[in-house]
């Protein structure tokens, strides 16, 4: 626990470094001030707006930044050493999960407080969040470990997040909701959605068991990427 705990104290240090701070500052400004410009009468529909403000905002602060410190900290050989470290796979996934879910928390409520206040059930809002988050990471690491560059990354990585995206089709009406049961983001944003109106309990249930379930696998695949990279890594001597 106390190597975790100065883990995730490192990590934090890391990510202020970086920029990562002033990047979600700049974001919550930016996406505050375009939903502001919304009339607030079309931003009366909390549960179609917010979900997918979140689904899509979520993406920036756990998926991209995940990739972008594990490719940071292969360029630099931190990987390498920690290969050799007491830290795990499985410590080192769980410590960046936590520090960027929480950082992607944090953000949201900023957004959403300010575009569409603080009604709703936020128990329910915070979980989907939170599963979000712990989904677009462990996806972000895994995708991360099979590339060298940020050049290389960006084009399948995006391709893989417009994926990710497609609930939103059947969100906004635009298809057919059933096939979607299966995909990892719709029982998260079943969470945020069932947060703005009439609570229905087998929506709660399949929003609370999906995204456990979701995540879990998103983490499992996460840390089996991360093991293999830090292995190969330690087999060619760090490069």
């Amino acid at each position: 626990m106390t190597a975790l705990l100065a883990g995730l104290r490192w990590d934090v240090i890391v990510q202020a470094r970086n920029g990562f701070y002033w990047a979600s500052a700049f974001l919550i400004i930016i996406i505050s001030a375009l939903l502001l410009c919304i009339p607030e009468g079309a931003r009366t529909n909390s549960a179609l707006w917010v979900p997918a403000v979140i689904a899509i905002n979520l993406q920036i602060t756990t998926f991209f930044f995940v990739a972008g410190l594990i490719l940071l900290e292969r360029d630099e050989g931190t990987l390498n050493a920690l290969a050799v470290s007491p830290l795990s796979p499985s410590g080192y996934l769980a410590i960046r999960t936590v520090s960027l879910t929480g950082l992607a928390a944090a953000e949201t409520i900023a957004i959403v407080w300010i575009g569409f206040g603080t009604g709703g059930s936020w128990s329910l809002i915070l979980g989907g969040t939170v599963a979000l988050g712990v989904i677009y990471t462990g996806f972000g690491a895994a995708v991360a470990t099979r590339y060298d560059s940020v050049n290389a990354l960006l084009l399948p990585a995006s391709a893989f997040v417009a994926l990710l995206l497609l609930p939103l089709l059947p969100h906004f009406g635009l298809a057919p909701r059933l096939p979607f049961f299966v995909h990892p983001l719709e029982p998260p944003m079943t969470l945020i959605r069932a947060g703005y109106g009439v609570i229905d309990p087998l929506e709660v249930t399949f929003g609370l068991l999906g995204s456990f379930g979701w995540s879990a696998l998103a983490f499992v695949w996460g840390r089996t990427r991360v093991r293999a990279l830090m292995h190969n890594m330690r087999a060619s001597g760090g490069r």
